[in-house]
């Protein structure tokens, strides 16, 4: 069999001749692999008929067994691709999953939502007679310390994944997978497989480790997590704007890296909008990067508010420096974070009020909204508009606000508005405030979201 090849590869590499393959990580860079393969092993008038991709959610390894063994009518290379396969992953990947499914519905993306649900599906062992059933599913997926939130976006992928009648089998013999893999595959035939998540300590990639080749492909991120490492964004970029016969200015790049996140398919998406605006026109311009390239920061504001009640110490301190690389001053966020806290002093008091005869814990959305219809007709005055009228909000955003506060006790609520105080007060007066005003709202994140502040741990 084939020497044993291991790599990471950040963009398109030559492989050694290898006949079976696995390539895993973001899936962006993952098929731009694939693809560059396949142009290197097949020739153009055999990729019709010689190139087979099976769905890795609805595997069937017997069938994929004799497709391997079956040679090809019309004689040539083959390439075999079993697409976005969970076999390599473990059960302890699922919570990992669940966040790729979430990530990729929060931004739009519902293809990718459901791809990564059905592996969810497979990885967590669940069927989708499961979903249909009812929600206890989500707690073998989340556990019980979930936010609501994200139990509630998980239900409507769910619900989305039915609708959309997506195959998901069920998990299949690796046994059986890995006997494949030791075989010796006819000459010419190239089997690979794609991942989103593996587990290194499984058998069954051990095995095709060391007989196979497996690719790591990552994004290069800058120390924060927060964005796209320099230098390799401006390799991407540059690489993208040579083939399409563009160029960029330096004040233009400047600017497209500001508004760029650290979604690799996303500033592809942006880029070829770009190059599609300037039509005829050869030089990207500043104002060019402001009127088309969208940023990805501008959700950053405020899912700084959003985080900074689940108590998460990394979530909270990556969602703050991202938000203070777009706000004229840190004072604006600190102002933002006041507004949240005294919502939830608001929320708490609600609760101990209008909602005290009804409210549960633990409710689900499906009970509280007519819950919250009639406290609505039975209190018109509150309804009113206003930056703390609750009853006011939106239903679920109200939802959300109240469970929120449910897990904050009220002198707690209390002393992080004084602790705000006290920031707003150094960061006006002091040395410290004048100079690292970031560094105080650090200490403000740290604060709220330490052991034994109420929160969820």
């Amino acid at each position: 069999m084939a020497k044993r090849a291991k790599q990471k590869a950040t963009g398109p590499e030559s492989e050694s001749n290898l006949s079976v393959r696995l390539f895993h990580g973001d899936e962006f860079l993952v098929k731009e692999q694939v693809q560059k393969l396949i142009e290197e092993k097949l020739d153009p008038e055999f990729r019709s008929t010689n190139f087979i991709v099976i769905d890795g959610n609805a595997l069937d390894i017997g069938e994929l067994a004799s497709l391997v063994s079956t040679p090809s009518l019309f004689g040539g290379d083959r390439v075999i691709l079993v697409d976005q396969t969970s076999a390599f992953a473990a059960r302890s990947d699922q919570r990992k999953i669940s966040g790729r499914v979430l990530e990729s519905w929060k931004r739009g993306d519902r293809g990718a939502a459901l791809r990564a649900f059905a592996q969810l599906l497979q990885v967590a062992g669940i069927e989708p007679t499961d979903i249909e059933h009812g929600e206890d599913w989500t707690n073998e997926v989340l556990g019980q310390s979930s936010l609501p939130a994200e139990r509630d976006a998980l239900i409507q992928v769910g619900q989305a994944f039915l609708e959309a009648g997506i195959k998901s089998g069920p998990r299949g013999d690796e046994d059986q997978l890995e006997e494949l893999i030791r075989s010796a595959l006819p000459q010419g035939t190239l089997l690979i497989f794609t991942a989103a998540e593996v587990d290194k300590r499984k058998k069954i990639f051990k095995t095709l480790e060391s007989l196979g080749s497996v690719v790591h492909c990552e994004v290069r991120q800058d120390k924060l997590r927060v964005a796209m490492d320099r230098q390799f964004f401006e390799e991407r970029v540059e690489r993208f704007l040579h083939e399409s016969g563009k160029r960029i200015r330096p004040d233009a790049l400047e600017k497209m890296y500001a508004r760029s996140g650290k979604d690799l398919r996303q500033l592809h998406s942006e880029l070829s909008k770009l190059v599609g605006y300037l039509g005829s026109r050869e030089e990207i311009l500043g104002e060019d990067v402001t009127r088309v390239f969208m940023d990805s920061h501008e959700v950053a504001f405020f899912e700084l508010n959003r985080v900074i009640r689940s108590g998460d110490v990394s979530r909270c301190l990556t969602a703050l420096h991202e938000n203070l690389k777009i706000v004229a001053h840190p004072l604006q966020t600190l102002a933002s974070i006041a507004n949240e806290f005294r919502k939830l002093m608001v929320a708490r008091e609600l609760l101990f009020t209008v909602f005290r005869p009804s409210w549960k814990s633990g409710m689900t959305f499906k009970a509280f909204t007519p819950i919250l219809r009639q406290i609505r007709e039975d209190r018109p005055e509150l309804t009113k508009q206003g930056k703390f009228n609750l009853l006011a909000m939106n239903d679920y955003v109200l939802y959300l606000m109240l469970g929120d506060a449910q897990r904050f006790p009220l002198e707690r609520l209390i002393r992080i508005v004084e602790r705000i105080l006290e920031a707003d007060v150094m960061m006006k007066s002091t040395r410290v405030g004048s100079r690292s005003p970031e560094m105080i709202m650090e200490d403000l994140v740290l604060f709220i979201c330490r052991p034994g502040a109420g929160l969820p741990r």
